[in-house]
């Protein structure tokens, strides 16, 4: 009876232990399974370009001309580098003193001052991969004539002698301006394309009508009238030409 009883006990413990076992395996099977994490996305490549900073192209000038000497700045306006603009001026002042000059056989003595020069913006067109240009601009113009005209000698009529003093003098003057359109064409760049440059130019600045002046004294006097002929004469003369040459330093690269 022992044995019997201890023989159910062992059969009993057995299947207990084998009901817990294969309850175990019940529950993992049945337990979900975590889904692997996705890979995590690559962060977006982001390639910063640089600003395009760079120096277009700046110089600096001597300028040589018929309406005197003078400095100007250039700079490019566009990466093609066939448009720049140039700001500078140019002046040259004249004396004249006791200048002789022979008017209709009578000897003359000038004395006076000629003022050239201007204040100019102009811009530069290279139409053409060389250097040849079209320009165009405006200056403040600085010119002014002011003179003072008398005989040099004694003027005789029949036996009488007139001096100098009492035939009597004229004073003239002209001025142009102050505003004034400027045209011109050359070939050469303001800006460098290495490190020196030359260029050569013609052109003109409409100044539409030169203002006269006209006084005169002593015998003279009576000519004063003759202001307005004058100023009608110089009615015609719109263009004053000018020709220039320039030297020119490329500041940095």
């Amino acid at each position: 009876m022992c044995l019997i009883r201890k023989t159910k006990l062992l059969m009993k413990k057995l299947l207990l232990n084998l009901a817990c076992a294969l309850l175990a395996l019940n529950v993992g099977a049945q337990a979900p399974t975590p889904a692997p994490a996705p890979p995590a996305a690559a962060a977006p490549s982001t390639t910063i370009e640089p600003l395009a900073t760079g120096n277009k192209g700046t110089a600096i000038g001597l300028i040589i001309s018929t309406d005197g000497v003078g400095l100007q700045f250039a700079q490019n306006l566009n990466a093609k580098k066939n448009l720049a603009i140039r700001v500078g001026g140019m002046y040259i002042p004249y004396t004249l003193s006791n200048f002789a000059y022979n008017f209709d056989g009578t000897d003359l003595l000038i004395n006076g001052d000629i003022k050239l020069g201007a204040f100019q913006a102009i811009f530069d067109y290279h139409p053409f991969s060389n250097a040849f240009k079209l320009s165009g601009g405006a200056a403040y113009m600085l010119s002014a004539i002011s003179a003072t005209a008398m005989v040099k000698d004694s003027v005789k009529q029949g036996d009488i002698s007139i001096s100098p003093d009492e035939v009597g003098k004229i004073d003239v003057g002209l001025k142009v301006g102050p505003i004034c359109p400027y045209v011109g064409l050359g070939f050469g760049r303001a800006v460098p394309r290495s490190r020196f440059s030359f260029n050569f130019e013609l052109g003109a600045y409409y100044i539409n009508q030169p203002q006269v002046s006209f006084k005169a004294s002593g015998m003279l006097e009576p000519t004063s009238s003759q202001q307005k002929v004058l100023q009608d004469n110089m009615s015609g003369y719109n263009w004053l030409p000018i020709m220039n040459f320039g030297f020119n330093f490329k500041i940095g690269k």
